[in-house]
Formats: structure tokens, C-alpha cells, sequence
């Protein structure tokens, strides 16, 4: 009877001993699997599926490791995207922790704050070396909603020395339930500054040359009141008042004519008239509009043009631009016998347009502003100096309409010379044969 109980006890020890070893096979094949491949799958287990309770452990556990592998790679999928997205906008994007610790920074605000070694993990103070910034983000975090300042800040790049304004928005994360932190946008505004600026100087200035002739204009009027003047009007004073006043009304028209004109222009895309024409032709007739004042000048203009400059553009602003270039060199030498030179070649698909004359120059620090409106040069003899100060702003945005550029170069008291270079149109020759091609 003991031998049989002892027989039992041997067997019973062997089969759990075989259960054991089977089962600590099966966990060990499944746990082989899981450190061999990412995505395991149930397939690919033999020893574990030889026991059902096993098994069914063995896919339960690789299943929740498939779907925990989805969901990581859904959500890195997603973060991709969304990081490729920050990246493409041109505002610098920072992500805070509550530490201010920077967890996420775009490629626009690595190229704002270069730096050797990577934004994360770092402090946004060591970062940005901006306090103002800083103080932006915990304003907002202790106001809990977003808040905005500005900063300049001087560029430090090649031999770029100009100085920006940036401005600064900063929200918590919690506001938009996203956790704990803040996200700081950084947006270059120097170029709306600058237009609101000009903006505003414009209106100013424009009121100053409106105001000016119509304030003449009332004053004649005023006093040549019929029912108010005692004695009468006699002739002589109308003789004196009514040119004065036919002068500034001439001289408000051209302003208003001058400013549509730089009106139309904003939007030349859809303004310009195309023709064919000869700039030779368009610089010549110009020159017959101004004969005038060039001998009453005692001006000398000499021309180096080709036989033939074909154009295709609106002739109306080419003679704008010819007429304003080389009246505003007359007007701003007041002393007479004025050379002006006027070449036109061809330089390699491009026509280079030079308007010279040995004057008396423009100075270095006037020479940024003078394409700017109603800017006066001369501030000294404005009062002599008769024109709207329209006139090369008016050049300057005809040449931009053509896709052209224009530059001045000056040395006082010797030369100034305007240079206008935009593209030729394409030969007759080439234009037929491209049309060839496509057909």
C-alpha cells in the first residue's frame, strides 16, 4: 500500500514537474517574442499554444501589446504631421513646460534663436536671451489667457545689421486644455510697422500739399469777395489775385492726378495696358514735352539709344517715367547749362536705362528716402522748386509694374544717375517657335 501511495506521489510530482517546465517554457517563448519583434503575433507561438489556459493568456497579452503599438504609432503619426505643419509656418512656435523648460520648438524658431546645440530641455531664458519674453509667457500664466508685448531686436546675421520688431503672443496650455505650460508665437512685424507708418505719413503729408494751395486758393477768394470788399475789386488786383489762384489750382490738380496715378499703380497686375512700342521713341517724344523747360534751362541732353528697343508694357507709364526722371534733374539744378545723359542698351535679356546728369547730386543720407512720397530733397528751395514730390514714387512703381528695378547712385556736386534695368520682351522669332512647340 506505501508503495502505491509512493508510486502516486512520484507520478503526481513528475506531471507537475512537467507542467512547470512546459509552462515556464511557454512564458519564456512569449517573452523571447516580445523583446524579438515589435509587433508579435499569436502565429508565431508553439510552446505557449500547448496549453489552452495558457494560450488564451499568451493572445490576450499580445494583443493589448498590438493595440498599445497602434495607438503609439497613430499618435507618433499624428505628432509628425502636426510638427511638419509648425514647421511650414513662417512664425517662431515655442512650447513650455510650467518649469518654462522648452518641450517643442518650429524651425522658424530655431532660425530666430540659432543656437549649437538643441532648444528641448532648456530653459526659455537661456533660449530667447530676451527677458521681455519670458515676462510674456508668466504674465499669462498668471492671468491664465493669452497676452501679447512687443521687442526689437537687431539682426546679427551676415552683414545684416537692421533692426526688427517682433511681436509676442503667449497663452497657458490649460486654457485649451492641453496640461500644464504655455505656447509662446513670435511674429516678425516690421514690415506692417512700416507700412503702418508710411500709411500715416502719407495722410500727413498729403494733407500738408492739399492744404497748402487750397489755403492760397480760399485767402484769394476771401478777398475777392464782391459783397464783402470795400472799396470794389478793382482790375489790377484781379489781374494779380485770379493767376496766382489758376497757378495753385493747376499745381492741386497734379497732386490729385499724380496720387490716382500711384493709386492705379498699387494694383498694376490688372491696370497695365500692353503694347508693343520703341523706349527710343517714348524718350523722344518725352523730351519734346520738356523742350520748353530744357531752353529755359540752357540744358544740353545727349542720347545713346539703339536703332531699336522694342517694349511690350503700357506706354502711358514709360512716358511717366521718362518725362518724371528727367524733369525732376532740371528742376533740382536750379543753376543753368545742366548735361543730362540718356543711354539705353541691351545686357543679356534685360534693358539697362541710364538717366545721368552733372548736377549737384543727391547726399548719402537723403539717398534711401527718395522714392518715398512727397520726400524733398532740396528742403532748403523747395519753395523754388515747383512739382508735387510725387513724381519718383511714380517712377519707381511704373518700373515694379514692369518687373523691372530701378537704383540711384550720386555724387554731390559731380553726377547722379538713375538706373532702370527690366526684361526684353522675347523676340518674334522665339515667340513663334515656342508657339510652334506647343501646338
Amino acid at each position: 500500500m506505501e508503495i502505491l501511495v509512493i508510486i502516486a506521489l512520484a507520478l503526481l510530482a513528475a506531471f507537475l514537474g512537467w507542467r512547470y517546465w512546459a509552462i515556464l517554457r511557454g512564458l519564456r517563448e512569449v517573452d523571447d517574442l516580445i523583446k524579438r519583434e515589435s509587433s508579435p503575433k499569436p502565429s508565431s507561438l508553439k510552446a505557449a499554444t500547448e496549453s489552452a489556459a495558457l494560450a488564451n493568456l499568451s493572445r490576450t497579452v499580445l494583443n493589448h501589446i498590438t493595440e498599445a503599438n497602434l495607438t503609439r504609432d497613430l499618435e507618433s503619426t499624428q505628432r509628425q504631421f502636426l510638427e511638419a505643419l509648425l514647421n511650414e509656418i513662417d512664425d517662431a512656435l515655442l512650447i513650455v513646460d510650467e518649469n518654462s523648460e522648452i518641450r517643442f520648438s518650429n524651425r522658424a524658431a530655431k532660425r530666430l534663436f540659432p543656437s549649437e546645440h538643441s532648444h528641448l530641455g532648456r530653459p526659455l531664458i537661456e533660449v530667447c536671451l530676451d527677458h521681455r519674453i519670458v515676462d510674456t509667457v508668466r504674465l499669462a500664466g498668471e492671468l491664465g489667457s493669452k497676452t501679447q508685448d512687443r521687442f526689437n531686436r537687431r539682426s546679427l546675421s551676415g552683414e545684416d545689421r537692421s533692426e526688427y520688431i517682433y511681436l509676442i503672443e503667449a497663452e497657458p496650455l490649460s486654457s485649451i486644455n492641453l496640461g500644464q505650460g504655455a505656447w509662446v508665437l513670435i511674429r516678425d512685424v516690421t514690415l506692417q510697422m512700416e507700412t503702418e507708418r508710411i500709411r500715416r505719413d502719407f495722410v500727413a503729408n498729403a494733407s500738408h500739399e492739399l492744404r497748402t494751395p487750397l489755403s492760397i486758393i480760399s485767402g484769394y477768394l476771401e478777398m475777392l469777395d464782391i459783397e464783402e470788399s470795400d472799396p470794389p475789386i478793382d482790375a489790377e488786383t484781379l489781374r494779380r489775385c485770379v493767376p496766382t489762384m489758376r497757378k495753385h489750382a493747376d499745381r492741386l490738380g497734379r497732386i490729385v492726378d499724380d496720387m490716382l496715378t500711384i493709386s492705379k499703380l498699387e494694383g498694376y497686375d490688372e491696370l497695365l495696358n500692353r503694347e508693343t512700342f520703341d523706349l527710343g521713341d517714348c524718350i523722344r517724344e518725352s523730351l519734346d514735352h520738356l523742350q520748353p523747360v530744357i531752353e529755359e534751362k540752357h540744358a544740353r541732353v545727349h542720347l545713346d539709344l539703339p536703332v531699336s528697343a522694342t517694349m511690350v508694357g503700357d506706354r502711358f507709364y514709360w512716358d511717366q517715367i521718362f518725362f518724371n526722371l528727367v524733369e525732376n534733374a532740371l528742376k533740382q539744378n536750379l543753376e543753368p547749362g545742366l548735361n543730362v545723359n540718356i543711354r539705353l542698351n541691351p545686357d543679356q535679356g534685360r534693358y539697362r536705362i541710364e538717366v545721368i546728369d552733372d548736377g549737384i547730386g543727391i547726399p548719402a543720407a537723403d539717398l534711401p528716402h527718395i522714392f518715398k512720397r512727397f520726400y524733398r530733397v532740396q528742403k532748403d528751395h523747395s519753395q523754388l522748386v515747383k512739382g508735387t514730390g510725387l513724381g519718383l514714387s511714380i517712377v519707381k512703381r511704373a518700373v515694379e509694374a514692369h518687373h523691372g528695378n530701378i537704383r540711384v547712385q550720386s555724387r554731390p556736386g559731380q553726377q547722379t544717375a538713375f538706373i532702370i534695368e527690366v526684361p526684353q520682351p522675347p523676340s518674334p522669332k522665339l515667340h513663334e517657335s515656342n508657339n510652334h512647340a506647343g501646338k
